[in-house]
């Protein structure tokens, strides 16, 4: 842990007094920040693991994805569901889809720029729920999570704790629930090999390291010995994964044998797969001008040399000479490479090693196996911890407490599962009522309270009661609850006392019950899942308008006028005004905006259907639009060329020519572009021509499309 070079650092630097603060550490860990700083004599204080607005909830389920959704799907407030691994956090994510949720995945396969654009549009509520791995959370402070998901157990309960820490930090009620299946456990096994290399990886990594750059035994390297894709892949060929390979560089730089290095190469490499005569055939039938025009720009500045070998790309050259942007020159190339054109190199980035020492054979590799051991089976233990607080029926946040070392002495927290206070269907009573029926039905013979108390508390020592459903099931709940219970039961006549025992009478339970019992909840409206889309579309007009007045969003409008608002969906300033609530005050600061908002919304809802039937590509490319991204950001979000990303959005533009498609272009760009076309019939080249500048053939495309839709209006 980094925690272990504080010591050193503070010397160095001349500081003595030093306090240490931790989230999550538990009494190992503790004692050894204590070791490694030296403390002498120090005051420790532990306090503040319990969250009492959160209620903690484990379930075994067959259908995870299926229980996931039915989680979400009501819930108006952001919701986190961790998986274990990308793949798991993906297909999580294309199944909410499906289901009409609105959810995006976040893992460290995805580039920074995505990964920033995916968690800016969760903290602004432009996505609902995140499907991710433990990748996502880190310096994440949304006050308004109220559900956190583990759909995999994570690999200790200091993972647990901090995750589901991220619900309810706007001191609300929340609930987290963990979705167990016994596949958990073996993938997370598979993620500590995956993390912990063992002694005998580490000496043929160092081994084959050394053999590859040619280092005899009791010699040394004056150079950085560069790990490159090859030698990757010849260390993978030892049965050592790649994602190990770090891991391993970093002990044998803790034992002084190597030296990591990060370097990189900032070249991009082109070379045409294609001889010219070919190449030319291509360029007559290609359809995309700017394309075109950067192809024959290549040829002209790199001759045939671009045919016969690997040319190095300037791009502040291309820039200047093409009018592109960096960007647009990159779209051009992967197209070009993903379409067998070009054979393009990106820069890579490779690591580099120093060899601290002569090299030694591996029989003679002294390393600390003891300290490699005990990490392994550390993580070992911590997920055997995991594993028993899934398995256990004790109060769950007292099994957090005492991993944490926090004293608990009869602690029960009143709101997890094993709790029994969930009241998600039933109240106290009411629970308790149904688990003594069901014990009758099941025992099938008579019992006395002292006996029925045992079954349900789990003090029974009885093998038949052991084997009873509801054994222990009431176990968090005293004795004078289920004697009060049975009281109630005696009163309705459902049990009746016999000579000291108690007798269960189905007749009477069936003509007692409550009617209520047996209605059916009221069906949810069919415009449930419209309202409450409109509804957070204005509430993000409204909390954008408090920030620019420097009020409560709560002032500017009422989350109770926000939903009578999304209900009845006024046309005009007068049908707003009659809005109960809302006031002159109100329509002055937000009123227009909210009557655009509603309009922009009912014509997307008239449209909703035609917009289902739309290709696949197409579709993702008009959700990204309604949610007011760029041309350039639907293009990075898409990973596709902006040049193709122009010809959908030419397509969802004429296709639907009353939306407003304002975020698309910068206003500026727009209103240049818009000033250089005497003719909507002139071609794109044309435009351009006349622009000279810098703005691509992409956004006159669009430009052109846009105004096109309003002409025809």
């Amino acid at each position: 842990p980094s925690y272990r070079n504080i010591k050193n650092f503070s010397d160095s630097i001349g500081v003595k007094n030093i306090s240490a603060f931790t989230a999550t550490a538990t009494p190992e860990v503790r004692k050894d920040i204590v070791e490694q700083l030296k403390f002498q004599n120090p005051s420790i204080h532990i306090s503040g693991f319990v969250r009492e607005n959160i209620s903690l909830n484990v379930s075994f389920e067959k259908n995870k994805k299926e229980k996931i959704y039915e989680l979400v799907k009501g819930n108006e407030k952001s919701t986190i569901v961790y998986a274990s691994t990308r793949k798991n956090a993906e297909q999580l994510t294309k199944y909410l889809r499906i289901k009409k949720v609105d959810a995006e995945f976040y893992h460290a396969g995805l580039s920074n720029e995505l990964r920033k654009i995916i968690q800016d549009d969760f903290l602004n509520d432009k996505t609902k729920v995140i499907v991710a791995t433990n990748a996502f959370g880190m310096g994440i402070d949304k006050s308004d999570i109220n559900l956190v998901i583990h759909y995999n157990i994570p690999g200790s309960i200091e993972n647990l704790y901090q995750e589901f820490g991220r619900a309810g930090r706007d001191g609300n009620d929340a609930k987290a629930y963990l979705f167990y299946s016994d596949r958990d456990k073996e993938i997370q096994e598979f993620l500590i090999k995956l993390s912990f290399p063992s002694y005998e990886q580490i000496k043929e990594c160092y081994r084959t390291i050394l053999d590859y750059h040619r280092i005899a035994v009791n010699n040394i390297s004056e150079k950085l010995l560069e790990i490159n894709n090859e030698l990757f892949k010849l260390i993978e060929s030892k049965s050592i994964p790649k994602n190990l390979i770090t891991s391993i560089l970093s002990i044998l730089e803790q034992n002084k044998y190597l030296k990591i290095h990060t370097s990189s190469s900032l070249n991009h490499f082109i070379q045409f797969l294609l001889n010219p005569n070919d190449l030319k055939k291509y360029l007559k039938g290609m359809y995309n001008p700017e394309l075109q025009e950067f192809i024959i720009q290549l040829i002209k500045h790199f001759g045939s040399t671009i045919f016969e070998k690997k040319v190095q790309l300037d791009f502040d050259f291309f820039e200047k000479s093409f009018s592109q942007t960096r960007n647009n020159i990159e779209e051009f190339l992967f197209t070009l490479n993903n379409v067998g054109i070009i054979k393009y190199d990106k820069p890579t980035f490779s690591p580099k090693v120093e060899m601290l020492r002569e090299r030694v054979d591996i029989k003679n590799l002294r390393l600390d196996k003891e300290d490699i051991t005990n990490k392994i089976l550390l993580a070992e233990n911590k997920l055997n911890k995991i594993v028993d607080y899934v398995n256990s029926t004790d109060c769950r946040f007292k099994i957090i407490l005492d991993y944490f070392g926090e004293v608990t002495e009869n602690y029960f927290c009143g709101k997890c599962d094993n709790c029994g206070n969930l009241k998600k269907r039933f109240g106290n009573k009411e629970y308790i009522d149904e688990i003594i029926i069901r014990t009758f039905k099941e025992y099938n013979s008579a019992l006395t309270e002292q006996r029925l108390i045992g079954i349900l508390k789990g003090t029974s020592k009885s093998i038949v009661a052991k084997k009873i459903s509801t054994y222990q099931n009431c176990q968090h709940y005293s004795a004078s609850e289920i004697e009060a219970s049975v009281q109630l039961l005696l009163a309705k006549n459902i049990l009746k006392n016999i000579n000291g025992e108690l007798v269960f009478n189905p007749m009477e339970e069936l003509f007692s019950a409550d009617e209520n019992e047996f209605e059916f909840e009221e069906p949810i409206k069919n415009n449930y899942e419209n309202n409450l889309e409109l509804f957070n579309k204005l509430k993000e007009e409204r909390n954008l308008a408090s920030k620019k007045f420097s009020q409560n969003p709560q002032i500017v409008c009422d989350d109770k006028i926000l939903s009578e608002i999304s209900k009845v969906k006024p046309k005009s300033p007068s049908e707003l005004m009659q809005i109960s609530g809302f006031n002159q005050r109100m329509y002055n600061k937000i009123g227009p905006e909210f009557l655009i908002i509603i309009k922009e919304h009912n014509e997307t809802q008239t449209h909703t259907s035609n917009s289902n039937q739309l290709p696949k590509h197409i579709s993702q490319t008009y959700e990204l639009v309604n949610k007011k991204y760029s041309l350039t950001e639907i293009s990075n979000l898409l990973k596709l060329p902006e040049s193709i990303v122009s010809i959908q959005l030419e397509t969802i533009i004429s296709y639907y020519p009353n939306k407003n498609y304002s975020t698309l272009i910068n206003k500026d760009e727009f209103e240049i572009i818009k000033n250089a076309i005497d003719d909507l019939s002139e071609d794109l080249k044309s435009i351009k021509q006349k622009l000279k500048s810098s703005l691509s053939y992409s956004k006159i495309r669009v430009v052109k499309a846009i105004l096109l839709a309003q002409k025809s209006l």
